[in-house]
């Protein structure tokens, strides 16, 4: 498997089913919107189809064009569409 395969499975596993405080929801971009797995899938292919050793660092970009919209953690969407 390559990274991104590791990556994409991950991303697609992600599934929380504990309880949160009232007030406080949870934002999940590879749940009920078809596109984002797709997208941050090709995203990952075309950068990790390799087999290097990598580090994943796991985090959202807040604005309204960030990660809950891409599924790519700090996305730069300008350069992303490119």
């Amino acid at each position: 498997m390559t990274f991104a395969d590791h990556i994409i499975r991950f991303n697609q596993a992600l599934d929380f089913t504990g309880k949160l405080p009232a007030g406080i929801h949870l934002l999940n971009p590879f749940k009920g919107n078809n596109d984002i797995p797709e997208v941050s899938s090709a995203f990952y292919r075309k950068f990790y189809e390799d087999q290097n050793p990598r580090h994943l660092i796991l985090g959202i970009n807040p604005g309204r064009f960030g990660g809950g919209v891409t599924g790519i953690p700090f996305t730069d969407t300008k350069r992303l569409r490119s």
